[in-house]
């Protein structure tokens, strides 16, 4: 459906109208507080929309204006897409800056849970019904919310918190599916202990800390306690000319560093009018892809080192040092990558660089195999994996995950398909959905399978867009300093999903408002879901297969 089909089945099926913004490029729907949870779940549950999945929960700032009688207000915006459909929506609602209070939508959508805890963290926003809001990238005791216009930045911190009794003894979260091992009451038995894994561990893919309860060998409840690499990125973006944001955005994903890149010109390009090159795209995919595999090597050869395969890791690792040196050829970096600019790439991918990509692919395809043979039908490996954490299509659209994360568990959906950009319309290749292959879909087996496979498609894409690259100029003539004021949000399919970059122009050289959205922030979020009843080793087993890195969580 169109945004104006939408709108109408809204307003047919609530009985109402409702306001439009629709002079932006992703309209929206305006909607008062009172009625937002009415209009969230027919979004929701009709089946003409059944938009089962929210992209995102955020808020902007809009002080009053110099001079004027008002007090202000903060939109909390929400963006939705319908996996079955294939359409999106934005919804919003204003409320009183000094005073900001809306209904919680996490029981509609369980991943609203981490979302509205940020925006209460950065923005002060409180989510009335939730069962657990409290910061989540800051300590507790930060004082004012950052992504407030008016925040001063204190001239020192006063300290870091020395005790996790309040994480400790927060509500717990409600799962989504029934759980065999249910705790019963928000205080552990007796038998029960509490320890922290982490935020220094060796298998805890970055600093992050998990909060378990366990008997000794089996898991109560795990809670993920993160923040510790938040670094303000959004904020920065507010400070810092759309050109100057995009190396930071680098630093988002330290392994996929070009999704973010292309994520943020696309973003940026949309709001300036901008038409990219044809050549320009070709080099995007191939970098792009290139970069996939790279990310998905590091994937599926340390998940085996974690549970005690050495060697594979060491086998990845030679093919990624062949990337890496590719990489340096086309943009000069080894693994924080910059590469894309807005209105095209930085420089051109010569034929020396292709031919080196090709004879390289030759010998890699081969070696898909020879890793299979070695550790993906190894008994043990297979045993620590099937049926393991089974994460069902239902939990996994309920908590927005991404990538292979959410394919593993039985889901079509890539963006590179079902919202084609640059010029993956144009390319053939399959999307890997979860089989079963060892155990159940959507086990930890079927998330660390399809990337594997994933990489047989990348070695495709990067053939034909070898094969078809045209001529021509590598990037847009001219881009002009500032946009006119809009709103955008744009996404690319990175290695962990979806990177979603939804950025407010107010008309400046510099943005009002930029929100990333990341596979591994919901990555992170679903393991409270799925993690009691199995062994404490099986949460190294899971986190692994998730994938999940550190930076794209905190941000």
């Amino acid at each position: 459906m169109e945004f104006r089909d939408i709108q109408e089945r809204v307003h047919t099926g609530l009985g109402g109208s409702f306001e439009v913004q629709d002079e932006i490029h992703d309209p929206a729907i305006i909607v008062p507080k009172e009625q937002l949870r009415a209009v969230c779940g027919f979004l929701r549950d009709d089946e003409s929309l059944r938009m089962g999945t929210l992209r995102i929960i955020t808020g902007i700032d809009r002080p009053a204006k110099k001079d004027s009688t008002e007090s202000g207000s903060i939109e909390v915006v929400y963006h939705l897409c319908s996996y079955v459909h294939g359409h999106t929506v934005v919804i919003k609602t204003l409320l009183d800056r000094e005073a900001p209070k809306v209904d919680s939508v996490q029981d509609i959508w369980p991943t609203a849970n981490w979302h509205e805890r940020e925006t209460y963290d950065l923005l002060g926003v409180e989510f009335e019904g939730h069962p657990d809001l409290r910061r989540i990238m800051l300590p507790k005791d930060w004082v004012g919310h950052p992504l407030r216009k008016d925040y001063e930045p204190p001239k020192e911190y006063h300290g870091i918190p020395t005790t996790r009794e309040a994480v400790l003894q927060a509500p717990r979260v409600e799962k989504v599916s029934p759980a065999q091992h249910e705790p019963k009451s928000d205080e552990p038995p007796e038998r029960f202990i509490q320890l922290n894994m982490g935020p220094h561990h060796p298998a805890t893919h970055g600093v992050l800390n998990f909060l378990l309860e366990t008997d000794g060998e089996i898991l109560r409840r795990v809670k993920p306690d993160v923040g510790y690499l938040h670094r303000g990125m959004e904020k920065l973006a507010e400070r810092i000319s759309y050109p100057g944001t995009m190396p930071f955005t680098d630093r988002i994903d330290y392994l996929g560093a070009m999704f973010t890149n292309h994520g943020w010109a696309m973003a940026c390009e949309k709001l300036f009018g901008v038409e990219v090159p044809r050549r320009a795209d070709f080099c995007r995919v191939i970098a792009s892809e290139l970069n996939r595999l790279a990310s998905h090597l590091i994937a599926t050869g340390c998940l085996p080192m974690e549970v005690g395969a050495f060697t594979p890791f060491i086998h990845w690792l030679r093919e990624r040092e062949i990337i890496n040196d590719i990489m340096e050829m086309i943009c000069g970096a080894r693994l924080t990558y910059n590469y894309m600019r807005i209105g095209g790439v930085s420089r051109d991918i010569d034929q020396a660089t292709i031919d080196k990509i090709l004879g390289w692919l030759d010998n890699f395809e081969p070696t898909i195999d020879e890793f299979n043979r070695l550790i993906s039908g190894n008994e043990i490996f297979v045993k620590r994996l099937a049926n393991m954490a089974v994460i069902p299509a239902e939990v996994a659209v309920g908590y927005s995950l991404l990538g292979p994360n959410l394919r593993a568990s039985g889901v079509d959906w890539d963006v590179r398909k079902n919202e084609p950009y640059s010029v993956y319309g144009e390319l053939e290749f399959d999307v890997v959905t979860g089989q079963g292959w060892r155990g159940s879909i959507g086990d930890s087996y079927d998330r660390y399978f399809c990337r594997i496979l994933e990489m047989k498609e990348s070695v495709k894409i990067i053939r034909q867009a070898c094969d078809l690259m045209p001529e021509g100029p590598i990037i847009a003539p001219k881009v002009p300093k500032k946009p006119a004021a809009n709103e955008v949000y744009a996404r690319t399919e990175g290695p962990r999903g979806e990177a979603g970059f939804y950025v407010v122009s107010d008309g400046s050289d510099k943005p009002y408002r930029a929100r990333y959205r990341m596979g591994s922030f919901t990555a992170m979020s679903v393991i409270e879901a799925v993690t009691p009843g199995l062994m404490l080793a099986d949460l190294v087993a899971l986190i692994g297969s998730l994938d999940t890195i550190a930076p794209e969580v905190d941000r």
